[in-house]
């Protein structure tokens, strides 16, 4: 279970986040894509990506690597 962030970025065009959570030894890494409702046309919330999800040892590890996921994402325009 997930605790409460302890860090969130997106990316530029706000269209993927990544968030850190600290757990007793290691931090988690979480990509997250945004979704909006088809009939609405709404923004709803983001939606995880298990494939793109990732532990490290220190926090700035957790960070460079959700860097490195939204820049990724962002460059290639394709989903892990």
């Amino acid at each position: 279970m997930r605790d409460a962030a302890i860090w969130q970025e997106y990316s530029a065009d706000r269209e993927y986040r990544f968030e850190v959570y600290q757990n007793p030894g290691f931090y988690e890494v979480w990509v997250q894509k945004r979704i909006t409702d088809d009939y609405m046309g709404e923004w709803v919330g983001y939606h995880d990506i298990p494939d793109a999800m990732h532990h490290t040892d220190t926090l700035e590890r957790a960070i460079e690597t959700g860097r490195e996921c939204l820049s990724w994402l962002g460059d290639s325009g394709k989903e892990v």
